[in-house]
């Protein structure tokens, strides 16, 4: 009688096939849990920054950064805003003005894997300016239900002027990211350049490692940046951005070279996806067009 029976050289070719088909399968599920592990962080992150900033505006008076008066007073602009944020952060170490002991010390990475110092460099000097809120002396006054205070309601806040201009401050978190926050003037009367007709005060801009030291350091992927936009914790790249996904999230060809990837911080969050790594951002991905490169393109 013919047994009907796998031979051990069929059940090994079996074998084979099945482990080659599953290292084929591995690169796609491990990026898959990891863009959901780095999403996960960068909501986190922003929280966590937007609620710091919401509390220490209310020990503020709700007056923007630059008019807290430890950051008036201060010549160290970013310094002195992040020791006011810092009371409402679960701060784990202090680095100044260095990013050794917070940051890694490997190059990081733009989008599409060039070498960048986007993380340690300064900010530039804005292009352009706008004219910022004056605030008096009786803004800053906590006065009791009567409302009668006995500072002159005319004498306007005295600033010290930021000395270098551009200064920037380190930090890593008990959670295991990094934060470090630039700053460029000495009000906050720098103007976030945008498509639309709204006119956002540029404080400064925050970029977050939300694995903090630990690879793959690349911007768009674990690390994010976001601008400081009087209390508002705005992502990078959102649509209107003149720093747009469009030109400044792309897997290849990039525009900003250095920078490559951080326009990609809006998306990620209000997307909770990653597909800017699978397809060009801007031909079938982007604000106006379809969110995932396996979607099908318009018909037109």
């Amino acid at each position: 009688m013919k047994k009907n029976a796998f031979t051990l050289a069929e059940v090994l070719i079996v074998m084979a096939l099945i482990g080659f088909l599953f290292t084929l399968m591995i690169p796609t599920v491990v990026q898959k849990q990891s863009t959901t592990k780095y999403i996960e962080h960068l909501q986190s992150a922003q929280a966590k920054l937007q609620t710091a900033l919401d509390m220490t505006a209310k020990d503020n008076n709700n007056l923007p950064p630059h008019d807290w008066p430890s950051v008036r007073m201060s010549e160290n602009k970013s310094d002195a805003i992040m020791k006011e944020l810092a009371k409402h952060l679960q701060i784990m170490s202090y680095c100044g003005n260095s990013s050794k002991g917070c940051f890694s010390q490997n190059n990081y990475r733009t989008l599409n894997g060039k070498n960048t110092s986007i993380i340690v460099e300064d900010m530039e000097p804005n292009s352009q300016t706008i004219e910022p809120d004056t605030y008096t002396e009786s803004d800053m006054l906590n006065q009791d239900d009567s409302g009668w205070g006995e500072v002159n309601p005319q004498m306007e806040l005295e600033y010290t002027e930021a000395l270098p201009e551009s200064s920037s401050t380190y930090v890593s978190l008990i959670d295991g990211g990094a934060v470090v926050l630039k700053t460029n003037s000495t009000k906050c009367d720098r103007l976030l350049v945008s498509t639309d007709t709204l006119e956002r005060p540029l404080c400064g801009v925050i970029y977050v490692d939300v694995n903090g030291q630990n690879i793959p350091n690349m911007l768009g992927v674990d690390v994010f940046g976001f601008y400081l936009s009087n209390n508002s914790i705005l992502p990078m790249g959102f649509y209107g951005d003149d720093f747009s996904f469009d030109y400044n999230c792309l897997r290849e060809t990039p525009r900003a070279r250095n920078s490559n990837g951080l326009g990609c911080t809006a998306w990620a969050l209000k997307n909770r996806n990653m597909e800017y790594r699978k397809c060009q951002a801007g031909t079938r991905i982007g604000w106006t067009k379809a969110t995932r490169c396996d979607t099908p393109p318009a018909q037109k």
